[in-house]
């Protein structure tokens, strides 16, 4: 059997083996080859290095050659590298074995289209969904695996990309995740003097969850930092799609602020584009792109959604709070080495401190985004949105509000009974006022 709840807004995510077990991988794959989402073959699929991941990939690949698909298995890889041997080895789709940064227990799979074109509830994940719960039949073609590494490709993609060079050390902390793996292959094509922290991939997640979100997270590479004076921190998550900075006073840099920094930095370079921002971004996200050329367009959150809007509008470059960056130039995908490489190389140009860079961009107070758990998602934002109905309201994701002097935006957790809210104001003192009263609206709906 198939457990429903593991099928998401974005993946396929659930706790191995109760929730995820290989009869659901195999099922998973049989329906993913059989759907009609994918045409032609081959299929790449990639893995972490979960200590099921193995056992997975088993199961998968023989459901999609039991479809009649045709399995490139390109080993233990990041969930950029995978979105990148989609696109070099010309897959008809592809899937990621992988949990990105939940705990050791979880894993699931990332499943995409040609060209990394990313599969959702939306977009076709509802199907997959219902044909693994029925059970969909072999086709009596059966399919092959093959094994192809594109490392040495990925490598030379960022070695024709940059040149940096670097006086000022950069500690980077992989948390025992894939981009331990590749990373100095990938330094290596760069003068970049590093200190790698916990760059053996390991399922278990011995020194810390491999989740820059969690501020605990943080502590190893913040201390490391503060040994070394004049270096930034970059700590990536389980499978490498996002990137998170410490500035040389150990202080984290927020996602938004990052997106105005990269896009700064790529619409000096090659001129005017468009930039594309998730709407929990500060205001200083679309005044830097204007100010720089750029075009800016506020978007919901989710990967699926950004991608799709990227292609459409044919955008340079898109950045989320949560720290996912998104180019053009990697076929619309997000890549925390790439993205993590452009703030190195914006630092070895301007000559600049990170903390320098950023100060500017902190001209509004942030909230942050805070949690509330509540009985009823829907009642409790109907009543926010009647409380502060005098503001300008937008229904784009979940609900935003806009003051000439602050806004917020509170959107439903998919996974969760919970609201997320993020406020920003021009003044500590008026985001203080005005969380306290968003606060006391969503305390009558608090579990």
């Amino acid at each position: 059997m198939v457990d429903r709840s593991i099928f998401k807004a974005y993946d396929i995510r659930g706790t191995y083996p109760d929730q995820l077990d290989e009869e659901a991988a195999y099922r998973i794959g049989l329906a993913f080859a059989t759907s009609g989402l994918i045409s032609g073959d081959p299929v790449v699929v990639g893995r972490d290095m979960r200590k099921s991941s193995d056992a997975l990939f088993s199961a998968l690949a023989r459901g999609l050659t039991d479809g009649g698909k045709n399995v490139v298995d390109i080993g233990r890889v990041t969930t950029p590298m995978l979105y990148f041997a989609v696109n070099v080895l010309n897959g008809a789709g592809g899937v990621m074995i992988t949990a990105s940064h939940n705990p050791a227990r979880y894993n699931g799979f990332k499943l995409v289209r040609e060209q990394g074109i990313p599969i959702s509830a939306t977009t076709g994940l509802a199907e997959i969904e219902n044909r693994a719960l029925e059970g969909a039949a072999p086709t009596g073609k059966k399919g092959s695996v093959r094994q192809e590494s594109v490392e040495d490709r990925y490598v030379e993609f960022f070695r024709q990309r940059f040149s940096i060079s670097r006086d000022r050390k950069t500690i980077i902390d992989t948390g025992n995740g894939m981009v331990g793996a590749i990373l100095p292959r990938v330094l290596a094509t760069q003068d970049i003097p590093y200190n790698g922290l916990f760059f053996t991939p390991d399922g278990d997640f011995p020194n810390h969850e491999a989740n820059p979100l969690k501020e605990e997270n943080l502590e190893d590479l913040r201390r490391e930092v503060q040994a070394n004076p004049g270096s930034v921190g970059a700590a990536f998550d389980g499978d490498g799609d996002r990137v998170a900075f410490i500035d040389e006073d150990g202080n984290l840099v927020r996602g938004d602020l990052l997106t105005a920094l990269i896009a700064s930095h790529l619409l000096d370079e090659r001129g005017p584009g468009t930039i594309i921002y998730d709407l929990r971004s500060s205001r200083v996200v679309p005044e830097i792109i204007e100010a720089h050329g750029g075009r800016p367009i506020k978007t919901r959150v989710g990967h699926s959604f950004i991608k799709a809007l990227m292609r459409k509008e044919k955008a340079l470059f898109a950045g989320e709070l949560s720290f996912h960056f998104y180019f053009s130039d990697f076929f619309y995908c997000e890549s925390g080495i790439l993205a993590m490489l452009t703030v190195l190389k914006l630092l070895a140009d301007t000559g600049k401190e990170l903390k320098a860079l950023v100060a500017p961009l902190r001209k509004y107070a942030h909230s942050g985004e805070i949690n509330f758990r509540v009985r009823d998602q829907q009642a409790a934002m109907d009543a926010v949105a009647a409380r502060f109905s005098d503001g300008e309201i937008s229904r784009l994701d979940g609900l935003s509000v806009d003051y000439p002097d602050w806004w917020f935006n509170l959107r439903p957790s998919n996974t969760e009974p919970l609201l997320r809210l993020n406020a920003e104001a021009n003044s500590p003192e008026l985001l203080a006022e005005k969380l306290n009263e968003i606060e006391a609206v969503l305390a009558e709906f608090t579990a």
